[in-house]
């Protein structure tokens, strides 16, 4: 099976020519769905969400999204603080988790809040009774993964490092959990890595940007194959042109171990 991880791509500061030449690659890998962990939108607003919802049915594959703090109106307080998310669920609705895959199952979870009482709302929120009423879910697939738009923990190696709240106590519930991947976006750029808590463990996967809005990473998104247990997670970059340049690592999700380190193969 195989599923496509993009995030963060910003309608309203999207690169054109970097969203066609993404819809060009989704269609040469044919991934069996989709999955995008928030930050459709660049300000809330309805064109892009307008946007957002032409560009995901015109692809047309399965596809689940969450959203991000991008995707509440940026520049309206009473709307961001009274209702963050009626737009995003007006126009991004028919795209909800649960997403199933044969013996995978994906699940949703909303870490962005419209306001927070901290100077930077952009940060994420983990709503501990809501990871567990996800968590808790009787599932027959035997490979489950969950996604959101902020890390749990910050990622070792990206440039942006985050301050997700209650994001340690989330990361020991979900260690401890059936479920072994975390998908998620926000830092713009592509990671993947094992986060080992008391409880167990679990493969945490960021997502690049299809934006401007760059922090000195190429826009890029993953292709993550699953063969039984074992996941390879494959990051491909823009070089200008296209998506061409990838980097790819392995990880067998029953061990809980790495069996490839990333490193750059051929195109």
């Amino acid at each position: 099976m195989r599923l496509v991880h993009l995030a963060d791509i910003h309608f309203g500061a999207a690169d054109p020519r970097v969203l066609d030449a993404a819809v060009r690659s989704i269609e040469q890998v044919a991934p069996h769905a989709l999955v995008i962990a928030g930050d459709l939108t660049q300000s809330g607003k309805h064109r892009e969400f307008e946007a957002a919802r032409r560009w995901l049915q015109d692809l047309g594959l399965p596809c689940a999204c969450t959203p991000g703090n991008h995707d509440t109106p940026m520049f309206q307080l009473h709307h961001r603080v009274l209702n963050p998310f009626g737009r995003y669920e007006k126009y991004l609705s028919d795209f909800a988790f649960p997403l199933r895959m044969g013996d995978i199952r994906i699940d949703g979870l909303n870490t962005a809040r419209g306001w927070q009482a901290r100077r930077n709302w952009a940060e994420g929120s983990v709503d501990l009774e809501d990871l567990d009423a996800v968590l808790e879910q009787e599932s027959p697939e035997g490979i489950r993964l969950l996604s959101c738009h902020h890390p749990f923990i910050p990622p070792t190696d990206t440039p942006l490092q985050t301050a997700t709240r209650r994001g340690h106590r989330a990361s020991r519930k979900l260690g401890r959990s059936g479920t072994n991947v975390l998908l998620t976006g926000h830092v713009h750029s592509p990671q993947a890595e094992i986060i080992r808590v008391p409880e167990g463990s679990y493969v945490a996967v960021t997502s690049g940007t299809l934006s401007m809005r760059l922090r000195n990473v190429p826009p890029s998104f993953n292709v993550l194959d699953f063969d039984g247990d074992v996941m390879s997670v494959m990051a491909l970059s823009y070089d200008g042109n296209g998506f061409t340049q990838k980097t790819r690592s392995v990880w067998n999700l029953s061990r809980m171990e790495q069996l490839r380190p990333p490193g750059v193969v051929s195109t």
